[in-house]
């Protein structure tokens, strides 16, 4: 069996590139040939075929471009994860509106859309999302990761300050979970499943993403936890993720869902090696 790994052209930091190595591996015990593309790699113009010859049996896509991602599977590879699972994905705003409703979610309001070169150059709307959400109150860029992109605002005035250095890029807000603040569990989910979890906690910092300086142990999970992050997957239509859960008042809370996630702090703190359980749901799913 002859695969794709796709990742992204641009980024080629150790710490991805030792993912990308952990795949590999897992996929060679398998007897399978994965074969690492880089996006920037495929150069086929539009109405002609990206995989003309020397097709793959799958494409495992550790990127975020969608356009590629969605040419691969109009001309009929199937791809790990999806097209359409990883765009929901890589979009909090995104992710927010395909879960409100479905599992405990953080109560969740999109900002109004600007333009480059206008800016958020009227702030009233953030007096009425004060008032829904309540103080502090979290603002998070619509695009980002390991927590660098996510800012507390404490007041009015800090929100203010916020989305004033934003420029015009997008942004959710949303209510702040005190219960779980620098707390939280990474539950990996491959197949339907729960495969590993681990709490994340850091005492000096809202986030606790361990990134950002958070430490990181086995968590216990309960039921409702489980059930919440694979409800997740499943609305969202993902093979393998992520999914971050807040400790809420009431019971878990999902707060993000990643579709390439980094799983090495996971393996290094359950022993569970995520790259395994993602080759074995592979070859399941080809039979």
């Amino acid at each position: 069996m002859k695969g794709w790994l796709v990742v992204n052209g641009f980024v080629d930091s150790a710490k991805f590139c030792e993912l990308y190595s952990f795949l590999s591996c897992a996929a060679e015990k398998r007897g399978i040939a994965l074969e690492v593309r880089k996006s920037d790699s495929f150069s086929a113009p539009l109405g002609e075929k990206i995989a003309d010859v020397d097709r793959p049996d799958f494409v495992l896509f550790w990127d975020k471009d969608i356009r590629l991602a969605a040419r691969m599977e109009k001309e009929g590879l199937r791809l790990f994860n999806s097209a359409s699972a990883i765009e929901i994905c890589d979009s909090k705003a995104l992710t927010a509106e395909a879960l409100t409703g479905h599992v405990p979610t953080p109560r969740t309001l999109i900002a109004p859309k600007t333009f480059e070169g206008v800016g958020y150059n009227r702030l009233k709307f953030l007096e009425n999302a004060a008032r829904v959400l309540g103080l502090p109150i979290i603002i998070k860029e619509v695009y980002g990761s390991f927590g660098a992109q996510v800012y507390l605002a404490e007041s009015l005035a800090d929100a203010e300050k916020t989305v004033s250095a934003l420029g015009h890029k997008e942004f959710v807000m949303q209510e702040f979970i005190e219960e779980s603040r620098g707390r939280d569990v990474r539950i990996n989910v491959v197949g339907g499943e729960v495969v590993s979890a681990m709490e994340r906690y850091n005492c000096n910092d809202f986030r606790s993403n361990i990134t950002n300086g958070g430490k990181m142990k086995p968590a216990a999970l309960t039921p409702e936890m489980e059930d919440a992050a694979i409800k997740a997957c499943e609305l969202i239509g993902l093979d393998f993720a992520g999914v971050d859960v807040l400790f809420g008042k009431d019971g878990p809370i999902v707060c993000e869902v990643n579709s390439n996630p980094h799983f090495k702090s996971s393996l290094e703190c359950t022993g569970v090696d995520m790259s395994e359980k993602i080759m074995d749901h592979i070859l399941e799913r080809l039979k």
